[in-house]
């Protein structure tokens, strides 16, 4: 087998599939291409005999590993066959694989957490194991555990699988859980551009604008658009290139580009009012209200009723020092659409330091029989406090429960608020108060004996529901006025941080929690995770070896740092390999030898070696380091062929038959390889039968 073909092997065996065909990581050499081929058929075309033919495959891996006693292998050939056999898992095939992916877990000392399952699901999938990492995830998501992070991975692998129908299901059902999720809005965006869905690709590429920071995100959506206009000259302009390509830019800063690509949109479709509101906004954030409002006044005097235009000019009004056309195009919004929070805000803000019921006065000033109810404080003190209006937000509360004291909204919300700012006395205060006017109250209970019980535990138990709504900034600020912290309390102070992209605080309690607990083999791990979101890979290496140390069973750590390590394998074989071609043996012997310290039971390196040698006329390494690769792996079956041409020039014909006889008791594909074997078994064959 040539040198190229087992570096294309080693490339495809941990990265993702670049086509859109199934290439598994346990790919290696012949055993691994009935599973390629197999699982590619399946892929190409998903009818009942491929299907079989790649389980019936996957079923003699699955006796084959058990044998071998590779658990961890026969746990993911388990979970390959069941994502083909999960639509009837009364059946007794079901059962019987099922039992034995639950034997593995015993015999492995594996956690079979909902927790654990979704880590190796995730591994699974870095490795490209998709049909097992598809089989956990349709699980862990049927189970609701974390269900918007399988759907993701869900809709990746069917990206990967080229089913873009079903990968659009999933992205969108991870979206009906997490709306905001701007990874999600970015893949269904490419997703629906490579199916020359315009409109749809439009949609969710803007809505990734509107959600991300991310540069590299924000350059690919660029980048697609450059290539659309580059070959607009074939498919003619269109607005929506423009459109779209105009907001990255605007996201990234570059407004004067921004500016040409708007009026060009603008151009195309002179009576589009959301082109010439984008423009507006982006003249506002260019600092010139002038021109913006000139934009705003051009959309009102054909659409007179748009209150989001009214909405925008009022900013401008605002940032331009002309107050009281600000406030009159708020007083207009709420004419028409009293509850409007945008306006209700806007003007407040303006006259923000007055008394809270002259400022609400403002609101309808044609409406002179208007009173505030309690309903009407509540919604505006909501607004006020996810605005960062904290002590104006309190105050309406306050004023919502003088206005109805039976009512238990007002107390929940402010209870809520003095417990994030601290202000404990004024929480037990007003919790007691609660309970006397609302006895039969079943949350004002709650909250009444979560005060009666430790400190810690009704912080801790607060703190938690945040972090349940995926609300972390508030759950930190909870758990950072718990003393003494436990190893509990610094890992969830840990998530919360990781949460808000903050990797490096999130270390830092990690460290804390290991110096109360130094033999917690998870807290190692997650460490590293936290390392490899830093891209720190060898510190990442450090914390799974410490966890692996620790717990010998602690199946994730040791399924990540595999991963990481045969990644740095790669690297090193690539380079081998350009300096083989160069004839540099010297150089590639150094590479391999780095790529052996790396990953010592990898049986690609010591073929490498193999050849390196080989190609030096060193026979005697060169033979060493093929038995040191059947040795890890009898599937290198051209070993035998090259350890036989070596055997026949010392003179051990006989024991050269016995390797050429190995070799073609392999499905050998190199055809002259095979004539080559064959002449040769038939030649000293006559000497030795």
């Amino acid at each position: 087998m040539k040198f190229k073909r087992f570096i294309i092997c080693t490339v495809a065996f941990m990265l993702f599939v670049q086509a859109a065909l199934y290439t598994p990581a346990e790919a290696k050499c012949e055993d691994s291409k009935k599973v390629i081929k197999a699982a590619n058929k399946v892929i190409q075309t998903p009818n009942a005999i491929n299907i079989e033919h790649y389980i019936s495959v996957m079923k003699r891996r699955v006796t084959l590993h058990g044998f071998k006693k590779d658990y961890e292998a026969q746990a993911d050939d388990c979970r390959s066959i069941l994502y083909f056999l999960r639509k009837n898992k009364r059946s007794y095939e079901y059962s019987k694989y099922f039992s034995i992916l639950t034997d593995t877990y015993t015999k492995l000392g594996f956690k079979n957490t909902q927790n654990n399952r979704l880590e190796i699901a995730k591994n699974l999938y870095l490795e490209g194991k998709y049909f097992a990492a598809g089989f956990e995830f349709l699980e862990l998501a049927g189970e609701d555990y974390s269900p918007e992070i399988c759907y993701e991975f869900l809709g990746d692998i069917s990206t990967q699988f080229n089913n873009p129908d079903s990968a659009v299901i999933f992205y969108k059902k991870a979206l009906e859980i997490e709306p905001e999720n701007y990874c999600v809005t970015y893949k269904l965006g490419k997703l629906y551009k490579n199916l020359s869905k315009e409109a749809e690709a439009k949609e969710y590429f803007e809505k990734t604008i509107n959600l991300t920071e991310d540069d590299e995100i924000l350059n690919d959506i660029v980048n697609i658009y450059e290539e659309d206009l580059k070959n607009a000259a074939e498919k003619g302009e269109s607005e929506i290139s423009y459109e779209v390509l105009g907001l990255a830019y605007q996201k990234l800063g570059k407004y004067q580009k921004t500016l040409e690509l708007f009026n060009k949109a603008i151009n195309l479709k002179p009576d589009d009012i959301f082109l010439k509101y984008y423009l507006g906004n982006l003249l506002f954030e260019m600092a010139e209200y002038a021109n913006a409002i000139e934009v705003y006044n051009s959309i009102l005097s054909k659409n007179p009723y748009e209150t989001q235009i009214r909405i925008a000019r009022a900013k401008c009004y605002k940032a331009n020092n002309m107050t009281n056309a600000a406030i009159k195009d708020y007083q207009v919004v709420l004419a028409l659409y009293p509850n409007s929070m945008q306006a209700q805000y806007g003007l407040y803000k303006i006259l923000s330091g007055k008394n809270p019921d002259v400022i609400i006065k403002t609101f309808y000033p044609l409406n002179k029989t208007f009173v505030p109810s309690a309903d009407f404080y509540n919604n505006l003190a909501s607004i006020l406090y996810q605005k960062g209006m904290v002590k104006d937000s309190m105050t309406l509360y306050r004023k919502a429960i003088a206005k109805a004291p039976k009512a238990e909204k007002a107390y929940i919300q402010l209870y809520k608020i003095y417990e994030l700012e601290g202000n404990k006395a004024k929480a037990y205060e007003l919790i007691q108060s609660a309970q006397k006017n609302l006895p039969n109250s079943v949350e004002i209970k709650k909250l009444y004996n979560a005060t009666k019980v430790t400190s810690t535990g009704a912080k801790n138990s607060v703190a938690l529901s945040y972090m349940a709504n995926k609300d972390y900034a508030k759950a930190l600020k909870i758990y950072n006025q718990i003393e003494p912290k436990d190893v509990s309390i610094y890992e969830s102070i840990a998530i919360c941080y990781k949460s808000l992209k903050n990797p490096k605080a999130a270390i830092e309690s990690l460290s804390k929690a290991i110096k109360l607990d130094p033999v917690n083999s998870d807290l190692y791990y997650n460490t590293a995770l936290l390392y490899l979101d830093l891209n720190s890979k060898k510190t990442a290496e450090t914390y799974l070896e410490k966890a692996i140390g620790l717990d010998k069973k602690n199946l994730k750590a040791r399924k990540l740092l595999s991963y990481i390590k045969q990644q740095e394998v790669d690297k090193s074989l690539d380079k081998a390999y350009s300096l083989y071609k160069k004839k540099d043996y010297k150089n590639t012997l150094v590479e391999l030898d780095r790529a052996e310290k790396l990953y010592p039971n990898n049986p690609e390196v010591y073929y490498y070696k193999a050849l390196t040698y080989k190609a030096l006329s060193d026979s005697n390494n060169a033979y060493k380091f093929f038995e040191k690769t059947l040795s890890y792996d009898r599937a290198y079956y051209t070993c035998h062929f090259y350890m036989a041409e070596i055997l026949e020039k010392r003179g051990r014909e006989k024991d050269a038959l016995e390797e050429y006889e190995r070799f073609l008791g392999a499905e050998v594909e190199d055809q002259a390889m095979l004539k080559k074997a064959q002449n040769k078994v038939i030649e000293l064959g006559k000497k030795y039968y």
